[in-house]
């Protein structure tokens, strides 16, 4: 199941980006060759796709242990004292990921609840752009919960500790 939603994630992720490449391609070479074949429209809807995409990579970042931290005070401390740090970070996350999405969701909803639209020909139901936070919030908060699990009940020294060189 967690390989599934790996590849699925990436693929999406990798559509959206391929989308918003090709779009902004398009208005760019659209600007030089014709403003008809420009869409305005464009660049508005490369912003959103762009966020979404962001956003969703915030989730593999977890998986991969990817996100910005400071591994440089685990590499100081000992593999029992990295485990118990790691345990925290993860139920700091957790939370914080937690209450993203809920106020992340309950901020679209509203949107939503408004019809709020974006100001341009367009006119984007901008509860579609919010929904993309409370998502990318929810699938990290369930990364982070697979973390914390693999943390306290499967924790491999050789795999998942931050490694200097130093003895455990």
């Amino acid at each position: 199941m967690i390989r599934f939603w790996d590849a699925l994630e990436r693929w999406i992720i990798g559509i959206l980006g391929a989308a918003a490449l090709a779009l902004y391609i398009w208005q760019i070479v659209g600007r030089y060759i014709s403003n008809d074949l420009a869409m305005p429209w464009g660049e508005e809807m490369t912003v959103y796709i762009i966020i979404w995409a962001g956003l969703l990579t915030a989730s593999q970042l977890v998986r991969e242990d990817g996100h910005v931290r400071a591994d440089l005070i685990l590499r100081v401390l000992k593999v029992p004292t990295q485990r118990i740090v790691e345990i925290g970070n993860c139920i700091v996350a957790i939370v914080f990921c937690s209450g993203l999405a809920w106020y992340g969701g309950y901020c679209a909803w509203d949107s939503y609840d408004i019809g709020e639209r974006s100001m341009t020909a367009l006119a984007f139901p901008l509860w579609i752009y919010y929904l993309s936070l409370p998502t990318a919030a929810t699938l990290m908060t369930i990364r982070y919960l697979i973390r914390l699990h693999a943390y306290v009940f499967r924790f491999d020294p050789e795999t998942m500790a931050v490694h200097s060189g130093r003895e455990s």
